[in-house]
């Protein structure tokens, strides 16, 4: 197991030890949550096939369902985000390709590139996690308060994880 392997299992682990623990319980206005395990799908490399997200997606989401006790909701939404991810990563492919060994995060990528990148995913995730726990469009402004709150609130934190995090393994 080479030393990339190892250091994304314990990053598996740091993200929904994080979030289990501490930002499970945090909520900003009674609307606001902060699902900080995005981070761990956000940032694989940009050559991860369309399938084998798809089944990390599904993995952590299904982890996040067994400690959160959503049944299903964080797997179907964390499936749907790595499903659109290669689409998104294609989108915002800069002019000459994506540098070798990079990775989508703003340590590599640069601020501007990584807000849009994660700020359109993390939009997609929160929009399909939160109308299947609607259950439709019953309280749609309510809803939509709680997409736009939690978006920005778990990309403040994911963002901070990364610069705190993610600098430390860029010297390396």
């Amino acid at each position: 197991m080479n030393r990339e392997n190892i250091s994304k299992i314990l990053s598996f682990f740091g993200y929904l030890g994080f979030q289990v623990l501490l930002f499970n319980k945090m909520v900003i206005f009674g609307k606001g949550f902060a699902f900080v395990y995005l981070g761990f799908l956000l940032t694989f490399s940009f050559d991860l096939g369309v399938i084998a997200a798809m089944f990390i997606g599904f993995a952590t989401g299904v982890t996040m369902d067994v400690f959160s006790n959503t049944l299903g909701v964080h797997a179907s939404a964390s499936v749907l985000l790595m499903y659109v991810r290669p689409y998104f990563l294609k989108l915002f492919t800069p002019h000459g390709g994506y540098p070798l060994g990079a990775k989508p995060s703003p340590v590599y990528m640069g601020f501007n590139w990584f807000a849009t990148y994660a700020l359109v995913l993390i939009f997609i995730h929160h929009t399909w996690l939160f109308l299947v726990e609607a259950g439709g469009f019953q309280l749609f402004f309510f809803t939509l308060q709680k997409i736009i709150l939690s978006t920005f609130f778990t990309f403040s934190v994911i963002t901070i994880i990364q610069y705190l995090f993610a600098k430390k393994a860029s010297n390396r």
